[in-house]
């Protein structure tokens, strides 16, 4: 059973969110890349009280979004800062946060 104490471990595996990823321009890529080292780091009651990285539950989640939601689990998704202009959507299983998407701009993530 996870816990706030355990290590936040990371999956960056999803398709939807590596296309973006691979998208973004040099710069926007290393910013990302330090967010998630340092992301790496932490635990995850860190993680929901790190003011910098604003940890939001999507409620309601919308349309865009429901297909990552895994019909047998409705695990919640979730928002967090990469970047000043850039959110990921990602949801908890365990101890991994799984990144499934970049949205292209902070609005995005929410429509």
């Amino acid at each position: 059973m996870p816990n706030g104490n355990s290590t936040v471990l990371l999956d960056l595996n999803n398709p939807r969110f590596l296309e973006s990823l691979f998208a973004l321009e040099k710069n926007d890529k290393i910013q990302l890349i330090k967010q998630m080292e340092k992301i790496s780091k932490l635990t995850w009651a860190d993680v929901q009280r790190d003011p910098g990285l604003k940890w939001e539950k999507i409620n309601p989640v919308p349309i865009s979004l429901q297909r990552h939601l895994l019909e047998e689990k409705q695990q919640a998704l979730y928002s967090i800062r990469l970047t000043q202009a850039k959110r990921a959507v990602v949801l908890r299983e365990g101890d991994y946060m799984r990144f499934l998407a970049l949205p292209k701009d902070h609005d995005s993530t929410y429509a």
